[in-house]
């Protein structure tokens, strides 16, 4: 028998950011954590992503190549297979209006980087939780 996500119970987590290092030591701290990973590293492998792998969350930086993280929430939320999938929003900016227009888009939560690590593995539990 093939040890899948949906075989071991595992909920699964994708991770759309160009920083490959974030990248890399987020998938360490939520395989650890329990989860499983997928990685992408812009927007257009993240939502190809989405659609194959089926992720039980999202987790999109707003800036990065071939599909910003705005794109990528849009197109998410308006595909019939992804658009139930919470969605966790990561920027190096603090600017307010950019955090607002991710909720409008719908992310559930919206991260500084760097961030509070406790803060954003309790956002985690909890979108994953709430997910339909």
């Amino acid at each position: 028998m093939v040890d899948t996500p949906e075989a071991s119970g595992k909920k699964r987590i994708l991770i759309a950011d160009d920083d490959k290092d974030l990248v890399y030591a987020l998938s360490l701290r939520l395989g650890a954590a329990g989860f499983d990973v997928i990685c992408a590293n812009d927007g257009e492998e993240a939502l190809k992503k989405a659609v194959r792998e089926k992720p039980d969350l999202i987790i999109v930086d707003i800036r990065m190549p071939a599909g910003g993280g705005f794109s990528v929430i849009d197109h998410l939320k308006h595909g019939l297979t992804t658009r139930d999938i919470p969605i966790i929003v990561l920027t190096a900016f603090d600017e307010e209006d950019l955090k607002e227009r991710a909720r409008v888009l719908g992310a559930k939560f919206c991260f500084r980087k760097p961030f509070n690590d406790r803060e954003f593995m309790d956002a985690i539990k909890s979108a994953i939780t709430r997910a339909p």
